[in-house]
């Protein structure tokens, strides 16, 4: 009869422990958002203008010009035309706009690409897609665009406009549209100085 008075007892604390470590567990994974349903990225989640910037994002602010925040997916042979032709546009118009790539992808990954392209354009490893889906990027490459103090003016709502388009909605947005006109509808140097020696040579 004591055996199994003892054995009850064994049991008892054994299923005790059990129990507790279970609650443990569930606990744990709900504080880690597990059992959370994901938020799910789409136009109905856009971050609202005038939000604020991911504070993993706010070092890139600079004084005088808007950022560029443009959002990448993962980085591979395919993609790294597109990427490219991002940073070259980027490090063109650098005097107008600020720019940072967000991309889901290793630091070393990226780091590795910097080096072998040379970009001077800033690369953020973002491998959880944690700023991703602060900045609801539902299509790629998505850019957004900030003002000098971190507020949202403006985000690309179509994945048919080009580098150039978006890089001039953000200084619209910032800086207003005859500006934007004046930086980007003038005539480049080149095409300055046909007509001046056109002038000259007709005279």
């Amino acid at each position: 009869m004591k055996r199994e008075n003892v054995a009850q007892a064994i049991w008892a604390i054994v299923a005790a422990i059990n129990v507790g470590l279970l609650l443990f567990l569930v606990n744990g994974l709900k504080a880690e958002g597990f059992f959370a349903r994901p938020r799910l990225m789409n136009p109905q989640n856009d971050p609202k203008i005038g939000s604020e910037i991911p504070n993993s994002l706010r070092s890139f602010l600079k004084p005088q010009k808007p950022l560029l925040v443009v959002a990448f997916g993962k980085c591979s042979e395919c993609t790294l035309r597109n990427l490219n032709g991002w940073v070259l546009m980027l490090d063109r118009w650098a005097e107008e706009v600020s720019g940072v790539i967000v991309a889901e992808d290793r630091s070393e990954v990226l780091q590795g690409y910097a080096r072998r392209f040379g970009w001077k354009v800033p690369v953020v490893a973002d491998e959880k897609g944690e700023i991703l889906r602060q900045l609801n990027a539902y299509f790629l490459p998505r850019g957004y665009g900030f003002s000098c103090d971190g507020r949202l003016v403006w985000l690309q709502k179509s994945p048919a406009m080009n580098e150039l388009e978006v890089i001039r909605s953000v200084v619209e947005a910032e800086k207003g549209k005859e500006y934007a006109q004046k930086v980007f509808d003038r005539k480049p140097k080149w095409a300055e100085g046909l007509e001046k020696a056109v002038k000259v040579q007709g005279r």
